[in-house]
This record gives structure tokens, C-alpha cells and sequence, in this order.
């Protein structure tokens, strides 16, 4: 894909965090950049980057110069075809945005997720017994990933068989929105991307879907004219994303932080009440979103340099997050830490709608497994990320 061509006098790097060990270990990168000014141009990656709070907050506050339609990665869906159609309300702009986040910020309520925190809270104690039974296991693909593929799947109404496609149909939408990481799609790739992208769009047709769930009510917003029946599906499939690798990414990345760190796991074991401010502090630690892309609206002056009109940027949020001039002790994990403004779910108008409920079956499931009457220790078996870096892809640890 084309690189934009670099803008003359502004400040650059030749590091690409998209690329090898940065991807896995972003954070001294980070620290190098906060040191530096405001706003960087990343040479690699042709797009614009800010890596402190204050800058951070400041663009994801103002829609009105920075938007989300140019699209949610690194591809600039402005001067480029995107890999699929762009979400109807995480890749638009108001009004449209305004229209349909209406629809899902209704449907989100604290009623709903009140009504989710009962089952939550049943399957989080379900999936303790399954972790006793078993002995040794790895919590992210035997407990958090399950898990979460349960609850909002079957609040929208999808059905339980082909759920495995939603983290195939993830992991395209991540590549997709982002070049440089990988290398170039192969025919194979994009073979399967076409596969699930039809599958994506199938399952989430109204008759495919329960007439009790979620997705009921999105297709009765489109009966009243609130939205069409194309963006009923749309928002929709926005579940299949926003509601999933996410959420059992950062759940699994605390029950990490926690048990690398036994002081803060036995201060949550003495007092469970703490499992949701955990989870926030994982979300600011290293949350599955490292970044967040807006584009410009406009031609403007920001901060010492000058941008043109769609010009992408990307808020690395995993460095504003660690941010000294806003964290105290920012590197260091603390369970018990006030955490209120992290950024890992975004802020401002396009911040993550579903954010409740992520809170609510995070919280859940490590109330749960820290009130357990039990051991629960890291295993010896294998430790690693996941390729994306996003989050821990094997968490091997012992139940006794």
C-alpha cells in the first residue's frame, strides 16, 4: 500500500511499532517518544503519531477536527479502498454516527446490563468449577475466551454454532485496518477474509438471529426509520468485534498482571470488591487497543506541525496510559490504583459504547476467581502474546 509522502521540517522517527519486537514490547518505544514533541511523523508507517495524555485527550475530545471516517487503523480509507465496509458506527462521522450509536446507546442501558450481570455472574462461577475440575489449564482459551464468546453472542441473538468465525472475522479486521505489521495478504488470506466477511453478514440477517435478543431490537429501530435494514445488520456485526477479543483480551491480560504480581493478586483475594477497578488498570497497563485512529477534517496548524485535510493520525493510548505527567508510577501494575480517565476504551463521542458491559464481565469473572476457595497460581507451561500483541495468547496456570 502506499506510504504518504513525509511532510518537510517536522519532527519523524524511522521506528515502525507495527513491525517485530515493538509489537510485543511497544513501551520503551513509547517512553522515546513522550520525551520528544507533541506530534511525530512515523516515516514507516506514513501517518501521524501522539503518544502523550494531554495531546491524546485533546483529539479524541474534538470531532469536529478529527474524525473516524477515514477508518479505525492505520489505512487511510479516504485516499485508499477499504478491506470491508466500514462500520456504520465505529467508521463514520455525526450525523450518521449520531443516528446509529443512538440505537445501540438505547439498547446498552443500565437495564441491560443489569440483566447481562446476572448471567455474567453465573458463568463466572461456572467457568471456576470448570478451572477446579481441571487442574491445570490455560486461562484464555479455556476460561476468558469461552466466556465471553457466551454472554454478548447470545444477548444479540447469534447463533451459537460458527462462533469460532468471529475471531477469524477479527483477526482480518485487524489486518485490514493496518499495513506495515504484516506482510502483503496471500491468496489464501484472502480467500478466508472473503469467507467470513460473507459469513459476518449472514449470520447477522434478521433471519438468522433469535426474535428475543439485541439484534431483535435493532431490526424493530430500522422498522421505525431510525436506521436502514443494511445498518441493522452492520450494527450488528459491530458486536462480532467490539463485544469480543477485546473484552476476553483484557480480562485475560489482568488475571496476567495479577498473578505475575502476587501483591496484587492477594490484595484482590483479601478484598473482591476490587475486581473492576483491576480490570480498568489492566485496560491502562496494556489494553488490547494500543491505539486509536482518527483522520483530520480539515487543514490545520496542531501543535507545531501542519496537517492536511485527511491526513491520518494514530493516539497511541498505550503510551498515553503511561503517561508520567498524568500516572503516578505508571509502569508498575496497581490494583488499587484511581484509574478513572484511563484511555483503553476511548473517550469522548466515538468512545466504545458497549464499555459497561466489558466492565461488568470483566469484573465478574476475576470476582470470581479471586473468591475462590482455592489456589490458583502461573503454570510452567508456556507464556506468550498473541502474534497481535494485543493481548495474552496462552496463560497456562494451576488451580488448586
Amino acid at each position: 500500500m502506499k506510504i504518504e509522502r513525509a511532510p518537510e521540517h517536522v519532527p519523524s522517527t524511522d521506528e515502525n511499532p507495527y513491525v517485530g519486537d515493538l509489537i510485543v514490547n511497544p513501551f520503551p518505544f513509547y517512553e522515546q517518544m513522550r520525551a520528544r514533541e507533541p506530534v511525530i511523523w512515523l516515516n514507516k508507517v506514513g501517518v501521524w503519531g501522539v503518544f502523550v495524555d494531554d495531546v491524546s485527550r485533546e483529539i479524541l475530545m474534538d470531532h469536529d477536527r478529527f474524525g473516524n471516517a477515514g477508518g479505525g487503523g492505520v489505512a487511510n480509507y479516504y485516499r485508499e479502498k477499504p478491506w470491508r465496509e466500514p462500520s456504520v458506527v465505529f467508521e463514520v462521522d455525526p450525523p450518521d454516527h449520531t443516528r446509529t450509536r443512538k440505537v445501540l446507546s438505547r439498547l446498552l442501558s443500565p437495564r441491560t446490563v443489569r440483566e447481562l450481570s446476572d448471567k455474567a455472574e453465573a458463568l463466572a462461577k461456572e467457568s471456576v468449577i470448570k478451572a477446579k475440575d481441571m487442574g491445570r489449564l490455560d486461562f484464555f482459551s479455556d476460561i476468558a475466551k469461552p466466556y465471553v464468546l457466551q454472554i454478548i453472542p447470545d444477548a444479540v441473538g447469534i447463533p451459537a454454532e460458527g462462533r469460532e468465525n468471529i475471531i477469524t472475522y477479527n483477526k482480518y479486521m485487524i489486518k485490514g485496518r493496518t499495513y506495515g505489521r504484516h506482510d502483503p495478504w496471500t491468496d489464501a488470506e484472502l480467500e478466508e477474509s472473503e469467507r467470513v466477511v460473507k459469513w459476518a453478514s449472514e449470520i447477522c440477517n434478521r433471519d438468522s438471529i433469535s426474535s428475543d435478543g439485541l439484534g431483535a431490537e435493532i431490526y424493530k429501530a430500522a422498522d421505525e426509520g431510525e436506521i436502514s435494514m443494511h445498518e441493522a445488520n452492520m450494527l450488528i456485526r459491530s458486536f462480532l468485534s467490539a463485544g469480543t477479543d477485546t473484552t476476553f483480551g483484557a480480562i485475560s491480560n489482568a488475571m496476567y498482571f495479577l498473578l505475575s504480581n502476587r501483591p496484587e493478586w492477594e490484595k484482590l483475594v483479601s478484598d473482591p470488591s476490587l475486581a473492576r477497578n483491576a480490570y480498568d488498570e489492566g485496560l491502562r497497563y496494556r489494553s488490547p487497543a494500543q491505539t486509536i485512529a482518527r483522520n483530520t477534517r480539515m487543514e490545520m496548524d496542531f501543535h507545531g506541525v501542519h496537517m492536511g485535510q485527511y491526513d491520518k493520525i494514530i493516539v497511541f493510548v498505550g503510551s498515553a496510559n503511561r503517561d508520567p505527567n498524568r500516572w503516578e508510577e505508571p509502569d508498575q501494575y496497581r490494583v488499587d490504583r484511581k484509574v478513572t480517565g484511563q484511555l483503553g476504551l476511548g473517550i469522548g463521542i466515538h468512545g466504545c459504547v458497549g464499555q459497561m458491559v466489558a466492565r461488568m464481565e470483566g469484573e465478574k469473572l476475576l470476582a470470581a476467581f479471586a473468591s475462590a476457595d482455592c489456589d490458583i497460581d502461573l503454570d510452567e507451561g508456556p507464556f506468550e502474546w498473541a502474534k497481535s500483541g494485543r493481548y495474552v495468547g496462552k496463560l497456562p496456570i494451576t488451580v488448586r
